[in-house]
């Protein structure tokens, strides 16, 4: 009876069955065919549905732009959807337990010829110390090709995820995005993220590590696939980008569309406070009495506000010319 192994397509993540004398084997759902040095082993593989449709989504984003100050008043009319992808993005979720013992220095003080209420000399001097650090902790490992920073750091939910079926990413039209890391990459970067967690705490125990044995174990692991809008929108005469969560409905990041009249507020806002600041500033050095107090609560309040309102403003600006730049 022939030897059956389970695998997994390196092209579309899905589940697949072959004979152990097989050299190819070929995918039913994406028809690409695989050598079998290239194919890993079977990893429980999953996937969130996607539970918003794009008037959904829609509505949703502009629910979150309209928190911000200086957005158009008619947004709800005036977006409209320029481009438009739908895409499942790979993550490994990795579960690792490491246990590490350590021996080393640590660095201690002695203090001596007290004076009044201290001491005249300190000295310092290595102690050695040893222990244990024994903990379990999950990973979420973002392994697509594609760099993005965005998607790298959003905190995804794995509630609600069912096993993986390519024809349901295909019934919506949503591209599957293939993971660059294999079973064996997703674990070994789990651990290394682990083993930098207890360097770490280490580091704040000792001034010297002289040995370390750790022993770290996998609890568990599988791979999800989340899938995010990828949205270009036109708001006025403008164009913006924004991400956001097909499953949750949660937007990752956007591109916040103002009206010009914010920016002339922001700069009036700056002008009016900067110029009470300096007002109390020169009160304070004529040293008119009667106005002394008004003069250093003017300085204070009018330099902070400005500064503020300053910061705020050119961040924001600044984020949306870089963004701008990048998508051209």
């Amino acid at each position: 009876m022939s030897n059956v192994k389970s695998i997994m397509c390196p092209n579309c993540n899905a589940p697949l069955e072959m004979e152990a004398t097989q050299s190819h084997v070929t995918c039913p759902y994406c028809n690409v065919t695989s050598e079998l040095k290239e194919v890993s082993e079977l990893v429980e593989h999953y996937m969130l549905p996607v539970s918003y449709d794009v008037s959904q989504i829609r509505t949703e984003l502009i629910g979150d732009i309209l928190k911000h100050p200086g957005v158009p008043e008619d947004l709800h009319n005036s977006l409209e959807f320029t481009k438009i992808d739908l895409k499942f993005y790979p993550y490994y979720i990795v579960t690792v337990h490491l246990r590490t013992e350590y021996k080393g220095n640590g660095e201690y003080a002695t203090f001596s010829n007290r004076y009044k209420s201290g001491y005249r000399n300190i000295s310092t001097h290595l102690k050695p110390e040893q222990g244990v650090f024994d903990d379990t902790r999950e990973f979420i490992i973002y392994s697509a090709e594609e760099v993005n920073n965005d998607l790298l750091n959003f905190e995804i939910s794995t509630r609600g995820k069912r096993y993986f079926q390519a024809l349901e990413a295909e019934k919506v039209k949503a591209d599957v995005v293939p993971s660059i890391f294999n079973l064996d990459q997703a674990k070994e970067e789990a651990i290394s993220n682990m083993r930098e967690i207890h360097k770490g705490l280490m580091m704040k125990e000792l001034a010297q590590i002289l040995e370390v044995r750790d022993k770290p174990d996998i609890e568990g692991v599988y791979l999800l696939h989340i899938p995010f809008y990828i949205l270009t929108f036109k708001a006025g005469k403008k164009e913006y980008t924004a991400i956001l969560d097909a499953a949750t409905g949660r937007t990752v990041i956007t591109q916040i569309p103002r009206e010009t009249s914010y920016w002339m507020q922001v700069g009036v806002l700056t002008t009016i406070f900067g110029a009470v600041g300096l007002a109390g500033i020169y009160f304070v050095i004529q040293n008119t009495l009667s106005l002394g107090y008004f003069g250093i609560f003017g300085a204070i309040a009018g330099l902070i506000y400005a500064a503020r309102t300053l910061q705020l403003g050119l961040k924001s600006r600044y984020t949306e010319t870089q963004r701008n730049k990048k998508r051209r």
